[in-house]
């Protein structure tokens, strides 16, 4: 009887450490694909920032484009008449009529200003979010030295004015 119970102990060690094995093995397979995970992530971050420095460069350089183009050629709504002293002189032997240029209606300079426009936005967008990021103890310290009441600092803070009046005794 003690050798069946002994052969059944046996069993059972043999059975848990194979089911031990197993479990490391998944864990160990789950820390390696999260390594990939954070491995593929930091890359795929460095190509986006790498792609938006590259498309700001473009933008860039496309508006010096244009703005030196700005400066050589006045821009105007109408159609002009191309001099004929221009035209290859295959062109003018088929006598056709003289080629006209039509300039965009749209003027470069408002899209040159909606573009400056976005950019002074994006600006102003990152001030307001460093604003936001700054606890409620350093606001309502600010605020206090602003000359704000303890009931206006509560309300912007959503705190209690106790909770406050603390805060700003042991700054």
């Amino acid at each position: 009887m003690q050798t069946v119970f002994l052969l059944f102990l046996f069993i059972l060690q043999v059975i848990s450490f194979y089911i031990i094995a197993l479990l490391y093995m998944k864990i160990s397979k789950f820390n390696g694909l999260e390594k990939k995970q954070q491995k593929l992530m930091a890359e795929m971050d460095d190509a986006i920032g790498a792609y938006l420095s590259e498309l700001k460069e473009e933008n860039e350089r496309l508006i010096e484009i244009i703005e030196k183009r700005q400066k050589n050629f006045p821009i105007h709504d109408q159609e002009e008449e191309v001099n004929p002293a221009d035209v290859p002189a295959a062109r003018k032997e088929s006598k056709e009529k003289p080629i006209t240029i039509n300039h965009p209606s749209y003027p470069v300079n408002i899209a040159l200003k909606s573009y400056q426009t976005a950019s002074a936005t994006k600006d102003t967008l990152q001030e307001a979010t460093t604003d936001l990021e700054v606890d409620d103890r350093t606001l309502a310290i600010r605020m206090h030295d602003e000359g704000k009441s303890i009931e206006e600092i509560a309300k912007r803070v959503g705190k209690g004015k106790t909770e406050i009046e603390l805060m700003l005794k042991f700054r």
